[in-house]
């Protein structure tokens, strides 16, 4: 595996992270007085938390419970920086 080959894999193990994390910050940017861009951030970090714990658990990355951790995962995230009014 090259560099490009490895940076690809990586970048493609966390963009189901990030436009969930995106998702979920722009839906919600009602209900919170965290900047979108902050939201954001914090979901993305917590979804590749989550899905780093699913690679860990299960040994390979795309198992759909690891999707299933992470849209949860950042879900609860979002009710939880949603909670601070």
């Amino acid at each position: 595996m090259t560099v490009l080959d490895a940076l690809f894999h990586l970048v493609n193990f966390i963009l189901p992270a990030v436009f969930v994390g995106g998702a979920l910050a722009l839906w919600g940017r009602r209900h919170s007085r965290r900047s979108v861009r902050q939201t954001w951030l914090m979901n993305s970090v917590i979804g590749i938390v989550a899905m780093i714990a699913g690679l860990i658990l299960f040994g390979v990355d795309g198992k759909m419970l690891s999707y299933a951790l992470l849209v949860v995962a950042c879900s609860l995230s979002q009710l939880l920086a949603g909670r601070d009014k």
